[in-house]
């Protein structure tokens, strides 16, 4: 097996005034060869001065929503720092962090990792981290569809300024598992946090399979009983984005194919990364979706396997 020597993107994510660049800066203070990128919205760029990296491995985007109509911005920055990575005008850099606007949607972040080619052969997705805010829960309430699909597509929560006076940590945690079980859970004050907490979480490990309950979003797991052909596989996941795209939250989980082999499935509503082999323990498909029932998804799976079984 090759090992991916990609550089991973983790997602800092969550609602505004959560925590997320006081999350980040203790982060670079402990791994310091990341390039930080921040998603800014306001005329004028502030966030990005706040963090302490050096001034060359922190770049603000412009003004606008990374999940509207800046994702072209982060093509070209990240497609830029790896080319002057190359040419040896920058620091090396072993991660990138983006850090998103308040009041985006982390999944399009993804989808820019999946879909670019340009990207892919230098980067990979790393753990989407969204920091929810223990003491004040009203100020995330007021934009609750953001804030929902922040939690939803987050692989960690963190929760942040739980040493707040009538900070409720446990009522947050209950909230988070009716959105997404399948996310670690942690407590940061100050945002301090052991970052290997973090990087354990992402897309190249192993995703539990618990299913969650809740109105609307919920997750769920689609298991194999035996060893799948990949181009069933890559049909099935084709169709499924066709019929349900815009409602797949995130897909994600390591799958047997034939062969003896495994391969690693990640996805983010219509956009899902090519199939990678890998060398971790088979999962099944981990799904946290909106309205998307597992037993829909079920008999997708059973009518186009019997077609396959009758060709």
């Amino acid at each position: 097996m090759i090992p991916d020597g990609r550089t991973p993107v983790m997602v800092v994510t969550g609602f505004l005034g959560s925590g997320k660049t006081t999350l980040v800066n203790h982060l670079i203070s402990r791994e310091n060869d990341s390039l930080v990128i921040v998603n800014e919205l306001g005329e004028v760029a502030v966030d990005h001065y706040l963090l302490e990296a050096t001034e060359e491995r922190a770049v603000a985007l412009p003004n606008g929503c990374l999940c509207c109509r800046l994702r072209g911005d982060l093509e070209e920055t990240l497609v830029g720092a790896a080319m002057r990575r190359r040419r040896g005008e920058i620091a090396g850099f072993d991660r990138v962090i983006v850090e998103t606007s308040g009041i985006a949607d982390p999944g399009p972040v993804a989808q820019t990792l999946f879909a670019d080619q340009a990207l892919a052969r230098d980067f990979k997705l790393g753990p989407i981290v969204t920091v929810v805010d223990a003491a004040d829960p009203g100020n995330r309430k007021s934009a609750w569809d953001v804030a929902r699909a922040q939690i939803a597509a987050a692989d960690v929560v963190v929760l942040s300024k739980v040493d707040r006076p009538g900070a409720r940590p446990d009522e947050a945690r209950q909230e988070i598992r009716s959105l997404n079980a399948t996310a670690a859970c942690l407590e940061a004050s100050f945002g301090e946090l052991d970052p290997e907490l973090l990087q354990k979480s992402g897309t190249d490990h192993v995703f539990p399979a618990t299913a969650a309950h809740g109105a609307g979003i919920h997750s769920f797991a689609l298991k194999f009983d035996n060893p799948v052909p990949q181009a069933l596989l890559e049909r099935f996941l084709g169709l499924l984005v066709e019929l349900r795209g815009a409602d797949l939250l995130r897909v994600k989980g390591v799958v047997a194919i034939e062969g003896n082999e495994r391969v690693l499935v990640q996805g983010v509503r219509h956009v899902f990364d090519r199939l990678r082999r890998v060398a971790l323990p088979e999962t099944g498909l981990v799904f946290v979706a909106n309205r998307v029932d597992k037993a829909e998804v079920q008999a997708l799976w059973q009518a186009m396997s019997n077609l396959k079984g009758r060709q």
